[in-house]
């Protein structure tokens, strides 16, 4: 191998380019030690910032990593024996709810149904609780942590209807005189009413002008607060015996 030209009356340009090679120094570069001379290597230390993304339901939501940078992963667990199922509708932004489980529980599922929530989690009952998760409607969050107690804050509020119940008392019916539920197109069969004042939960299956059919008998008196397909969550909770 002869000696490489050296240009004359003017300095050589550094070109940068990407190297498709896979083997690069293994076979593609056959060096004897005498051409070494001629080898530069720049002393620029380069740095990359990267990030994983994933689409969420509004767009991309970036992935975790711990404090070490290694990506967060959570191991599944096996077989469960039983469950406690929690449940809660909320009246307003910024309405929260403290969910306790009778014990101890190794996994979470937490379903939003409608607007977005704020969650924090604490494995018992005395310690603080953790940083907030928040979650959009209609999403499901599974994790596999040891749960006695989780604080739900509504962060956004926008129930299809909500009101009173200001009529006589009928099993199995809502009635509300101030909501033309059929004439407005207010809701549809299928959709999930609450009793927030007892947080009771019913489906619809028949609508008409000032009365829902509902799945269950959850107006007992008058004058209680209701939300259709509003803010609500559950919980299951799943441990072993």
């Amino acid at each position: 191998m002869t000696e490489p030209v050296i240009p004359k009356g003017h300095d050589p340009k550094e070109i940068f380019q990407k190297i498709k090679s896979d083997d690069l120094w293994e076979t593609d570069l056959v060096l004897e030690p005498e051409h070494i001379p001629w080898i530069y290597i720049g002393n620029i230390i380069q740095r990359t910032l990267s990030r994983m993304i994933g689409q969420g339901p509004y767009g991309p939501v970036t992935v975790k990593c711990t404090k070490e940078g290694n990506l967060a992963v959570v191991a599944r667990g096996g077989a469960f024996d039983d469950y406690e199922r929690l449940e809660w509708a909320f009246t307003s932004a910024g309405d929260s709810h403290t969910f306790e489980f009778t014990q101890q529980v190794e996994r979470i599922d937490i379903f939003t149904y409608s607007d977005r929530m704020e969650y924090q989690l604490s494995r018992d009952l005395t310690k603080s609780l953790g940083d907030k998760l928040e979650l959009f409607e209609d999403s499901f969050y599974s994790l596999d942590f040891y749960t006695r107690r989780v604080k739900a804050t509504c962060v956004s509020y926008t129930p299809k209807v909500d009101g009173t119940t200001n009529a006589a008392v009928s099993a199995n019916h809502l009635l509300d005189d101030d909501k033309d539920f059929s004439t407005d197109s207010l809701c549809a069969v299928g959709d999930v009413v609450a009793n927030v004042t007892t947080r009771a939960f019913a489906t619809v299956t028949a609508v008409a002008d000032h009365d829902l059919t509902l799945s269950a008998d959850i107006f007992l008196v008058n004058s209680e607060d209701y939300t259709i397909d509003g803010p609500r969550v559950r919980l299951m909770g799943w441990f072993q015996a």
